[in-house]
C-alpha cells in the first residue's frame, strides 16, 4: 500500500484503504511492568499501518480527523486490540488508546458492544489531544465500558488544576504520568514533588499510577520508591509485533482474569422486604448488594423455590488469585466452596469467582516460571 504521500503526509486514500481492509493495521505491543516485582503486568497496543511500520500514529489520526474519519479509524484500532486480547499471557491486560471524541462515537460504541465476552482484561486509555467538549457524554461512555468489564486509564497526566480536574471527572482506575515528568525524575526534586502530589491525588481516587518512558534504572528505583505501581519504557522492552513472541508471563494471576461478570444481583432491601432473586436466577447463586452496588452477601439456592442468605468473601480485582484462594480455603467447611465476590476499586461488585477456578489458577501458577524483564 502506498501509505504516505506528499513528503510523509498521510493522505485520505491511505486512511480509506485501512478502513476498507483492517489487515493493514499492524499493531505493536509494549510491556507494562509491576515496578516492585519487575514482572509483566500487561501491554499497551501502539498503532502501526501498512508499510509505514515506523510511522507515528498521530499523523494517521490527524489525517483521519481532517477528513472526518477519526472515529472510524479509532474504531478499527479498538477492534484490532480486542482481537489481540486472546494472545495475552495469563493474567495480563491490554491497554488501547482512544480519544474522547471516538469514545462517544457510534463507531466505537458498536465495536465495544460487540466484543466477545465483554471487555474483561481491556484498559481503555483516554488520550487528550484537545479539550473535552462534553464530559457528561464521555463519562457515560466510560461507565458503559466499565459495566462490560473494562478499566479506564487517563494518559499523560501532569500538574495543574485543569489536568487534575480532568482526572477527577473521569475517575480512572489508572493514571499515566507524562513521560516528560518521568524523564530524569531521580535527579529533579521538582519533578519528584509533582509525582508525589499526583500520587496522593490518584490514591484518593483509588487509582494506580503508571509511569511512561522509563529508560534508566535510576528512574525505575526512584519511581518504585514513590509508590508508583506500574511503568513502561525502553528499560523494560520496546514495542514488538507479537504478544506470543514476547513470551511474558505474570508471576501471579490476578483475580480479574477469573471473574464471571454475568451474575444475577439483588439488593438486600428487596430480600429484607420479603422479595426474591430476579427472574431467571432460579438455581443460581445470587449476589446480594447494598444500595451502592457493594456486595453484602450471597443468596444460595435452597430447594426448588427457596434461597438462603450467606456471608460473602470479598476481594479486590487486582488481588492475586493464589492469595484469594488461600483465604477462601480458610473459611468454615460449609461455606468453603461458595464463590468469591470480586470488586472494582470503588467497592462495587464486578462479578463472582468460582472457587474451582481459583484453585485451578493457583495450581497452574505454582508450576509457571516468573517472567522477569
Amino acid at each position: 500500500m502506498d501509505a504516505l504521500a506528499n513528503g510523509g503526509v498521510v493522505g485520505r486514500d491511505a486512511v480509506e484503504a485501512v478502513l476498507a481492509d483492517p489487515r493493514l493495521i499492524r499493531p505493536v505491543f509494549q510491556p507494562i511492568v509491576d515496578l516492585h516485582r519487575t514482572a509483566v503486568w500487561g501491554f499497551e497496543m501502539l498503532a502501526r499501518f501498512g508499510d509505514d511500520a515506523g510511522g507515528s500514529p498521530l499523523g494517521w489520526l490527524a489525517a483521519a480527523e481532517r477528513d472526518g474519519l477519526g472515529p472510524a479509524l479509532e474504531a478499527r484500532l479498538v477492534e484490532a486490540g480486542i482481537a489481540a486480547r486472546d494472545q495475552l499471557p495469563a493474567g495480563a491486560r491490554l491497554s488501547i488508546n482512544v480519544s474522547p471524541e471516538a469514545l462517544v462515537s457510534r463507531e466505537v460504541h458498536d465495536v465495544l458492544d460487540a466484543a466477545p465476552g465483554g471487555l474483561g482484561r481491556i484498559v481503555l486509555e483516554v488520550t487528550e489531544r484537545r479539550q473535552v467538549a462534553d464530559y457528561a457524554a464521555l463519562t457515560g461512555a466510560l461507565d458503559r465500558a466499565r459495566a462490560a468489564g473494562a478499566a479506564i486509564a487517563v494518559d499523560d497526566a501532569g500538574a495543574g488544576y485543569a489536568a487534575l480536574e480532568h482526572v477527577a471527572r473521569l475517575r480512572p482506575e489508572y493514571v499515566k504520568l507524562d513521560r516528560d515528568l518521568v524523564a530524569d525524575a531521580d535527579a529533579d526534586p521538582h519533578k519528584l514533588a509533582v509525582i508525589e502530589a499526583i500520587g496522593l491525588f490518584a490514591g484518593r481516587l483509588d487509582a494506580a499510577l503508571v509511569a511512561e518512558g522509563i529508560e534508566r534504572k535510576a528512574e525505575h528505583r526512584t519511581l518504585a520508591g514513590l509508590a508508583v505501581q506500574l511503568g513502561q519504557g525502553y528499560l523494560f522492552g520496546r514495542p514488538v509485533r507479537s504478544l506470543v513472541a514476547n513470551g511474558a508471563r505474570r508471576a501471579e494471576e490476578p483475580l480479574s482474569a477469573l471473574v464471571d461478570h454475568d451474575v444475577p444481583i439483588v439488593e438486600a432491601s428487596v430480600l429484607d422486604a420479603g422479595g426474591g432473586p430476579p427472574p431467571g436466577a432460579r438455581g443460581r447463586v445470587v449476589a446480594v448488594v447494598d444500595g451502592e452496588g457493594r456486595p453484602v452477601g450471597l443468596a444460595m439456592p435452597a430447594g426448588p423455590s427457596g434461597t438462603r442468605r450467606r456471608e460473602a468473601l470479598v476481594a479486590d480485582l487486582d488481588e492475586e488469585a493464589r492469595d484469594v484462594a488461600r483465604r477462601a480455603l480458610r473459611r468454615p467447611i460449609a461455606t468453603r466452596l461458595d464463590p468469591v465476590c470480586a470488586c472494582w476499586p470503588d467497592g462495587r461488585l464486578a462479578g463472582l469467582v468460582a472457587v474451582d477456578r481459583l484453585l485451578g489458577a493457583g495450581s497452574a501458577m505454582s508450576r509457571a516460571p516468573i517472567f522477569l524483564v
